[in-house]
């Protein structure tokens, strides 16, 4: 595409570079590094070609460890990423560079690297963003054992964790890519893209939530349900689409612009996810601050894992909030009832954390976050987990 003749501009080509499978993945709570993948020349100093965060490009991976095995040989290629099992993280993390790299030429494998194990392969959501961005699968190259290229091409990444938003040539680009052919038909008014079906990272409760939205005439959704393009086409009808916060807001960043209103039901206090990315997309960005609090676990290590915790509403202000949206809920919601399932949910996060508890102060951390949120009576007798 003429158009975007400057990505060749931005495009560099490093010469005899080991590119190796994915080696290492670490979660974090604002995002995901990584191991593995190209061994950049000048790696510790090197910035345009790694995985980096923040306004000013910060790297946060980490130099691949030497090859065990024998080197095979490519000619050339474009490097877009690794994979990675977690929709949110491909996304945000490693997926900003795979748009731009499919224009660059028509032929050049498009190279990811995937886990060294011989039957590893990548998630169905990969394949439906590959199909999504108008890619020939067959262009695809996944490095399970490590491969030299003669010459590897990288662009920078189009948007950053903790970065500044989509550049407008960037959404140019994606709404060449993705844009229906005409202008969608907006017979929705409100959609809400619901995480109850998870037995954490929601809110607890959040079933309830959804029935209350759907007696008020809102279309309540379960992203996980249909493939991306059924997500998109649905998105595009809708007028204004709230989120309960979390992954699937990711997938508005597979898209260019969107003539719609986000309304986000953040989760967490500290958390605020993807605004700076979403507004320049969108019709306007809002939040409401739905959650009264949060609990969490640990991991083995002893850090909080904050992605397998749940949320407590705080039905006050998230009524409050959806009001003023036009969103009555209050006419149809029973406190009694909610409270039945928010601590039915509370209880199976608690007893499914305690039963498989990898850190021994797993139990005194959540009964600190039940005591904050005077739900104390929500904790498990030790005699009871025997």
């Amino acid at each position: 595409m003429s158009a975007f003749s400057f990505l060749r501009e931005q495009a560099k080509t490093f010469a005899d570079i080991v590119v190796h499978p994915s080696q290492e993945m670490l979660r974090h709570p604002a995002g995901a590094f990584f191991r593995g993948g190209p061994e950049w020349p000048h790696f510790a100093t090197q910035i345009y070609a790694r995985h980096c965060w923040r306004r000013i490009p910060t790297p946060v991976d980490s130099r691949p460890h030497p090859p065990s095995q024998s080197v095979e040989s490519a000619d050339r290629g474009i490097w877009c990423g690794p994979i990675s099992y977690h929709f949110g993280h491909m996304v945000a993390d490693f997926g900003m560079r795979i748009a731009a790299s499919s224009l660059l030429d028509q032929a050049t494998p498009l190279v990811f690297s995937v886990w060294d194990q011989g039957d590893a392969e990548p998630p169905p959501f990969f394949w439906q963003i590959i199909d999504h961005l108008a890619i020939d699968r067959r262009r695809v190259l996944l490095v399970r054992n490590p491969m030299r290229f003669g010459r590897l091409a990288v662009l920078p990444q189009a948007e950053r964790r903790f970065g500044g938003g989509p550049s407008r040539r960037h959404l140019q680009l994606m709404d060449a890519i993705t844009a229906p052919p005409w202008p969608p038909d907006q017979d929705i008014e409100t959609v809400f893209v619901s995480r109850s079906w998870r037995p954490r990272g929601r809110f607890a409760g959040e079933s309830y939530l959804d029935e209350a939205l759907a007696a008020a005439g809102v279309t309540v959704f379960q992203p996980e349900s249909v493939d991306l393009y059924a997500q998109f086409r649905l998105y595009r009808r809708a007028r204004r689409l709230i989120f309960s916060e979390g992954s699937a807001l990711h997938a508005l960043q597979l898209l260019g612009r969107l003539d719609a209103e986000i309304v986000i039901l953040a989760r967490r206090p500290w958390a605020r996810m993807t605004a700076v990315s979403l507004r320049p997309r969108v019709r306007s960005v809002r939040s409401i601050r739905a959650a009264r609090g949060f609990a969490y676990g640990l991991l083995p290590s002893g850090d909080r894992q904050h992605p397998a915790g749940i949320s407590v509403l705080d039905e006050r202000r998230c009524i409050a909030g959806l009001r003023v949206l036009g969103i009555d809920i209050a006419r149809s919601w029973d406190p009694k009832i909610y409270t039945e399932r928010r601590d039915g949910d509370i209880a199976a996060w608690i007893g499914h954390r305690l039963a498989f508890a990898t850190h021994p102060r797993e139990r005194r951390t959540i009964e600190r976050h039940l005591r904050r949120l005077s739900l104390r009576h929500l904790m498990p007798r030790t005699s009871a987990l025997n």
